[in-house]
């Protein structure tokens, strides 16, 4: 996945390009454009085929992480263990290479190796899970939620869903139904992918939650918690006890999801039950 990135990313000695390669090369799980190709490998295309996607999808989470590190949102100083863009390139250079990422990403997935339609379709994908009523929705709403009253959990509970769902989950759907769709997937297939990608979507985040505030930061390469900086999330509404068993359960929920595929799903279990082998 890094060699297709290195080999995708413009190389020229421009400042915009100089930064998109920092943000993108630096590292980090590649977890999204994984989801692209195994999702397409399911239904029997090749990795190859649907390899510009994944790097499109690589693409736009990286835009979200360079917006989302910006001083008027998160204000973060350190990604995966090296200075933000914003820290390396200035604010304005930062939100360019981030309005560069977010743009080329679409570009990528017309390169793919589907037909017309299917690429239309991930394309559309893409944007709406993206989008005002996809991630940006649960930026939003985790960015201005600001300080919050522990007396109103009932109400919060539904604004942590929403966040979960939107701000992180929706973009591990649209990479496992861009694959899919690139591979010529059923509706069936793809309903059962986007609620196995739901929960697993959940699971992440609270998962990162966890490791945001009891993780070695050197390891996580940040510094600050958003339990620091009063954000509402599983942890800081639940406990470590409760938001570990809420993982759990969505984890069961992902791995039910994926009955249909038999014995094809290997993989997908295996990265469920991984999930849960990051907390311990």
């Amino acid at each position: 996945m890094n060699s297709a990135l290195r080999r995708i990313l413009p190389n020229d000695s421009s400042l915009i390009s100089k930064s998109m390669r920092y943000s993108v090369l630096a590292g980090g799980k590649r977890l999204r454009p994984i989801l692209v190709i195994i999702a397409a490998e399911l239904f029997g295309a090749k990795s190859e085929d649907v390899i510009s996607a994944a790097c499109g999808v690589e693409y736009f989470h990286t835009y979200s992480l360079i917006h989302d590190d910006l001083p008027a949102m998160d204000n973060d100083d350190f990604r995966r263990g090296v200075p933000t863009n914003h820290k390396k390139f200035g604010e304005a250079v930062a939100i360019l290479c981030g309005d560069a990422l977010l743009t080329e990403s679409f570009n990528l997935i017309t390169k793919s190796k589907s037909s017309e339609k299917n690429i239309n379709l991930a394309v559309r994908i893409l944007a709406e899970c993206g989008g005002h009523q996809g991630m940006i929705a649960g930026q939003v709403e985790d960015t201005i939620i600001g300080k919050w009253n522990k007396e109103e959990k009932k109400l919060l509970k539904t604004k942590l869903k929403f966040i979960e769902i939107k701000k992180t989950a929706s973009l591990i759907v649209a990479s496992l139904k861009i694959g899919a769709v690139l591979a010529d997937a059923d509706a069936r297939s793809l309903k059962a992918l986007e609620i196995y990608g739901k929960n697993m979507g959940i699971a992440f985040q609270i998962t990162d939650d966890i490791l945001d505030l009891y993780a070695d930061k050197k390891l996580l390469g940040k510094k600050g918690s958003d339990t620091g900086n009063n954000k509402l999330t599983a942890l800081s509404l639940y406990g470590r006890h409760e938001a570990e068993i809420k993982v759990g359960k969505y984890i069961n929920k992902a791995k039910k999801a994926l009955k249909i595929f038999e014995n094809k799903s290997e993989i997908f279990v295996y990265m469920a039950d991984y999930m849960m082998c990051r907390l311990y």
